[in-house]
């Protein structure tokens, strides 16, 4: 009876165990995908080239004047990397253009749709080839 007990016990956390890894992972339904937030002449303050996403920090000065401090994801470095993406692609000081969705409570915080370089250079989170995951409009 024990060993039966023990042993329920054991698959009972093994099958808890191994369905947390589904709950790691998030979706996009806390962006506003209705359309892209426009930072332009956002001020990159900090750029972190890691997985499960990489984080670009910037500072943005709004019409108002007031200064705005965005923290945004984009994707993986494997699928980044294959954009064109890389560890040194900004750094901070770097003036940028950044589209962005952001979250929908208003904070400002987002998850970039793509980046304008000062040299015009134009990357995305993906391919042009792929179907845009917020529908067939590119926002």
């Amino acid at each position: 009876m024990k060993t039966k007990v023990l042993a329920f016990i054991a698959l009972a956390f093994g099958l808890l165990t191994m369905g947390i890894p589904l709950f790691a992972h998030h979706g996009d339904a806390s962006y506003d995908t209705s359309k892209a937030v426009v930072l332009k002449g956002a001020v990159v303050t900090s750029y972190t080239w890691m997985n499960p996403h990489s984080l670009l920090k910037a500072d943005y000065k709004d019409d108002k004047g007031v200064i705005q401090h965005w923290v945004m994801e984009i994707g993986s470095v494997p699928s980044m990397s294959l954009l064109g993406w890389s560890r040194t692609t900004v750094k901070p000081g770097d003036v940028i253009t950044v589209y962005v969705w952001q979250v929908k409570n208003g904070l400002t915080v987002g998850r970039i749709n793509k980046i304008v370089l000062a040299d015009g250079t134009t990357l995305g989170d993906r391919d042009t080839a792929t179907p845009s995951r917020y529908g067939t409009d590119e926002k």
